[in-house]
């Protein structure tokens, strides 16, 4: 059986601050297949990257780029630092679905094409479905995926399969042989996040899943040694 590719969460972020060029780097050099990372929009324009609304206080969807923290790496440096590896960018997003929420699906599309990698290296994703429904719009030849949580996953393996997108990526508690079958059936990706626990890694390897995102991925890689 075919191992799963394994994505750091947000870089080795166990071991360095998470979202950082340090984590991403590190991720590398402990052997993760890819990286996983949160983009979000300044006011003006720029696409960083972080997972959490605000940053010391300063909400990032209304600073400027100067305003934040010079450890926070915009897009492109973050992906300069995956070289080589696969990358799952998720799009976070807050509030109601302005013009800012299409300017980011833009922006995003614009700034992924204009880079020499092929579209195979990326997977957008987000929980906020509407955009990578937009992002699917804008950029056909991306590969893009649903997060969710919980609920019936049926119900979102319907929109990954009618908007065409690549993947789903479920919280790895709401993961069994039924939906991993499902999604190959569709010709969809599994991938799972957030698995830190070895033995449930192991677990989910053995069903067939595609991708684990992980916190540890040195310790995940090292639990499926045996797998080809």
């Amino acid at each position: 059986m075919t191992r799963p590719q394994v994505y750091a969460h947000r870089g080795a972020s166990r071991q360095q601050r998470e979202n950082s060029i340090e984590a991403f780097l590190l991720a590398a050099r402990l052997g993760a297949d890819g990286i996983e990372l949160d983009v979000r929009r300044t006011l003006n324009g720029q696409l960083v990257v972080h997972h959490d609304s605000h940053t010391e206080g300063v909400l990032i969807a209304r600073a400027d780029r100067r305003d934040l923290p010079s450890y926070i790496p915009d897009l492109g440096a973050a992906l300069d630092a995956c070289t080589g590896l696969r990358v799952n960018i998720e799009i976070k997003t807050d509030g109601p679905h302005g013009s800012e929420f299409s300017d980011m699906a833009k922006e995003v599309a614009r700034h992924l094409r204009s880079r020499a990698e092929p579209t195979s290296r990326w997977i957008v994703s987000s929980f906020d479905h509407e955009i990578v429904n937009q992002i699917r719009e804008l950029f056909p030849e991306l590969p893009t995926a649903l997060l969710f949580w919980q609920g019936p996953w049926l119900d979102v393996m319907r929109q990954v399969v009618s908007n065409g997108h690549s993947a789903i990526h479920p919280h790895e508690s709401v993961v069994d042989d039924r939906l991993v079958r499902t999604a190959h059936a569709a010709g969809v990706e599994v991938n799972a996040w957030t698995v830190n626990d070895l033995e449930r890694a192991a677990e989910l390897a053995g069903l067939g899943i595609d991708g684990l995102i992980t916190d540890v991925p040195d310790e995940v890689l090292g639990v499926l040694g045996d797998f080809q």
